[in-house]
């Protein structure tokens, strides 16, 4: 019997507990992935990251995984112009609760 490979990009979802999708402009992220890519490897170092191509909801993404919150955070800071590829925006998305304006006013679920 054959055993068959896992995708890398299967792997690295199951393995790294954290997701950052952002959507890939029409263009393409140009010379931003370059900067992307020397960032997370002098900032976080060889298997504290992964990145793949994603499906968004109407739209190409990124998938970059790393193995904390504080990593992910550090890169959202890092990189304000990259856009979060927010599927919940679309009209073609359906969840199981329907998405709701966010209040300004504070409720008695909010800390």
């Amino acid at each position: 019997m054959v055993k068959r490979t896992r995708a890398q990009a299967i792997t690295d979802d199951l393995a790294f507990p954290v997701r950052i999708k952002v959507a890939v402009p029409s263009n393409g992220l140009g010379v931003a992935s370059q900067r992307i890519a020397a960032w997370l490897t002098s900032e976080l170092g060889s298997g504290h990251f992964a990145w793949h191509a994603a499906q968004g909801i109407g739209t190409a993404a990124m998938a970059f995984y790393f193995r904390s919150a504080n990593d992910a955070q550090r890169f959202v800071s890092e990189f304000p112009e990259l856009e979060l590829a927010d599927g919940t925006r679309s009209q073609a998305y359906v969840g199981p609760n329907p998405r709701q304006p966010r209040s300004t006013s504070k409720s008695r679920h909010d800390p």
